[in-house]
């Protein structure tokens, strides 16, 4: 490729991101090796910008700027512009959004607008959005260009040395340096719980502020270590009850779409009344397994509707051909002028309700809200103003009525919706997603969801198997029949645990051999295993300024911490101690990080609880009809330090023969096998016995 030869080449892309932009006249590039050689040959800054197809302010910015020919002059002349999708490449935008952070003292974000040293690839500038023309206290798009143009050009030595210090602090942050020789091994759930009740917000559930994301990693570990001896019982009772208001609060106001199901990203306010409207598929997934465990746990059977319909709408909405789920739903949609607008598909105005007839209208109007003041943009977007036994109760309408009322409206507004046009569907599937979508119904068919199904579950594997498993390699996305891009951390993390829940819902002789393949390329690819821990890119990725290691969760949970939660329990199973030191040193490495702030490394917090009372493992080997009746009784109630396999006579496995044999003396008879707190039990074949040995131990 040579300079003149540039031109707009996004229309060769897989990306529905990258294709939103390929009729831009700005010259937009692919990240590719022969790219950055260019950009280096030619020695001409990169201006990478970064986003996904659901970004609200990436099409602001798209539709202001990179669409406009003044602009998109002044870029392909004084840059060589990359256009990336940080769905398709994690690893670059997790650098690049620290990068910034770095610059800026600030929290990145997307648009991320980045210029880059050619010859380094470091950034020396980056900022979010820009306008077209200068407001919101911010510079005009190609005013700011130029002059970033004119520094490069001016102050090299200045850029160079800037770029230096900030390698070494990328390199820093990234793989992390603290020291774990002498940490205490104290636990660190008081702080945690302490934290998380002090932010709490009482009234309406989740993290106080404005404005509201549903944080699940958070929420999902607080149910966890609700059941930590390191809490008075009164804080546990505190955590339990900020976990249940906090599920309520996501499945009762706006932050759910009450009518197809679903959760949207974040909402904007306090009260979860007006969300950002777009739907992501990693949202959802995490968001079932909480509200599904907390439902469960709290026996409340309105969070469990929510859990359904949410899977329906996976069916409905997000269900590709080949069993996986595709990546989200865009906020914005045509309103009934044709215009493109935010939340136009989800909202209705007073004219749109006439369909309706009683009673189902009067008690539509009372359990949304729709006789009171409308709350976004003179419209209504649905949320349940008041519980459906008051308003039963007000209208005096019958219990058993009134649900019945209710779910007939529910239908009959969601039939009037379908009509609109849907907002565009990101029809990329990401392994990582799907993993954390696997998890999600797993976790909802242990609740006792009949609506996630085995069909659904074994579809979303299946899909994972066939076609993003080659040769033993993942791959990261898929699309148009084509699995690309060598899978990350995320990936093979989010995958390892989904694959465990599934061997401890059904064990197979298949899944057992995959969850092994994929913990032998987390040890052999990922792991750094001089210093513990995993990198996010494997050993033979293109490494760009660094190698990422980090504990904390953010918008997913700790890819790190599920990749070594199912390392260590495939080590328990198969008795690699190898596997086990390598475990140690990393929760070391984690609490090391975790201390100075406990809150944001929810997952690792979780997992040394586990590690510090003690992991426990139960095999169940056998035959017979008492087989289900065993598994449902170590499975009921909150064991965040418990897995449970059953192995059914037949499902023959030569390799965990090591700890439990392949199959007892008596084949007719039960046997369950116990190890935990680094001790083995003598194997129970009664189930009474079985009741005895947890109570007594």
């Amino acid at each position: 490729m040579v300079e003149k030869d540039m031109r707009n080449k996004l229309a060769q892309a897989s990306s529905p991101y990258l294709l939103q932009h390929k009729d831009n006249p700005v010259h937009w590039q692919e990240w590719s090796g022969e790219v950055l050689a260019l950009a280096k040959e030619l020695d001409k800054p990169i201006l990478l910008s970064v986003g996904y197809s659901s970004c609200h302010w990436c099409h602001v910015m798209a539709h202001e700027s990179f669409e406009d020919e003044g602009v998109a002059k002044v870029m392909n002349e004084h840059f060589i512009n990359i256009k990336l999708d940080r769905e398709e490449r994690p690893d670059l935008d997790k650098t690049y959004q620290l990068a910034h952070q770095l610059l800026n003292r600030q929290a990145g974000g997307w648009p991320l607008t980045t210029i880059l040293d050619p010859k380094t690839l470091v950034p020396f500038f980056s900022g979010t959005y820009f306008p077209k023309k200068p407001k919101f206290g911010l510079p005009a798009f190609t005013e700011l260009l130029q002059n970033i143009s004119r520094i490069f050009k001016q102050k090299r030595d200045e850029i160079t040395e800037q770029n230096e210090r900030l390698t070494q602090a990328l390199q820093t942050i990234a793989t992390g340096t603290r020291n774990a020789s002498e940490i205490s091994t104290e636990s660190l759930v008081p702080d945690f719980a302490n934290s998380v009740l002090k932010h709490h917000d009482k009234r309406y559930g989740g993290m106080e502020g404005a404005p509201k994301f549903p944080q699940p990693a958070i929420w999902a570990s607080s149910l966890a270590l609700s059941t930590s001896q390191s809490l008075t019982n009164e804080l546990a009772d505190h955590l339990r009850q900020a976990v249940l208001d906090t599920a309520k609060g996501f499945c009762n106001y706006g932050l759910f779409d009450h009518l197809a199901g679903g959760f949207f990203r974040y909402c904007v306010d306090e009260r979860w009344d007006i969300p950002h409207f777009e739907k992501m598929l990693y949202d959802n997934g995490q968001l079932l397994s909480l509200v599904a465990a907390t439902g469960h746990y709290f026996a409340d059977g309105q969070l469990m509707h929510s859990v359904d319909l949410t899977i329906q709408w996976l069916k409905e909405q997000m269900l590709a051909p080949e069993g996986g789920f595709y990546s989200a739903l865009d906020a914005d949609s045509e309103d009934e002028s044709g215009k493109s607008v935010e939340g136009a598909y989800y909202s209705w105005q007073p004219k749109q309700f006439t369909f309706l007839e009683e009673p189902e209208e009067t008690f539509a109007k009372h359990y949304y809200g729709l006789n009171k003041k409308a709350n976004f943009e003179g419209q209504w977007h649905l949320v349940a103003r008041e519980d459906w036994r008051q308003v039963a109760k007000k209208l005096k309408v019958h219990e058993k009525q009134a649900p019945i009322l209710l779910e007939s409206a529910r239908q009959q507004l969601k039939m009037v919706r379908e009509k609109r046009p849907l907002p565009f569907r990101d029809d990329k599937l990401l392994t990582s997603w799907n993993a954390l979508t696997l998890q999600g119904l797993l976790e909802a068919k242990r609740a006792g969801s009949k609506t996630a199904s085995d069909e659904l579950i074994n579809g979303c594997k299946n899909f994972i198997r066939q076609q993003v498993w080659k040769e033993q390699q993942l791959y990261a996305c898929y699309k148009n029949g084509t699995a690309y891009q060598e899978a990350f951390l995320d990936d093979y993390g989010y995958l390892a645990k989904g694959i465990l829940l599934a061997l401890s819902d059904r064990f197979t002789q298949v899944d057992w051999s995959w969850l092994k393949q994929i913990c032998e390329t987390l040890w052999n690819e990922f792991a750094d295993k001089a210093e513990g821990g995993f990198y996010f890119t494997s050993n033979h990725h293109q490494e760009v300024i660094t190698r990422h290691k980090n504990w904390s969760d953010d918008a997913m949970p700790s890819s790190s911490i599920q990749a070594l939660e199912s390392l260590w329990v495939v080590a328990e199973l198969t008795g690699n101690t190898e596997w086990l030191e390598f475990v140690e040193k990393s929760l070391l490495k984690a609490r090391a990080e975790a201390a100075s702030a406990p809150v944001q490394y929810a997952s690792a917090v979780r997992l040394l609880e586990v590690w510090q009372q003690g992991i426990e493992l139960w095999v169940i080997r056998g035959e017979g009809y008492e087989l289900p009746q065993w598994k449902e009784y170590l499975t009921t109630g909150l064991n965040p330090s418990r897995w449970v396999f059953a192995i059914e006579h037949g499902a023959n496995d030569t390799v965990i023969e090591t700890k439990f044999p392949a199959k007892p003396d008596d084949e007719q008879t039960l046997r369950a096998y116990c190890c935990r707190q680094h001790q083995c039990f003598p194997p129970i074949s009664d189930l009474e016995k079985l009741k005895s040995f947890l109570q007594e131990n």
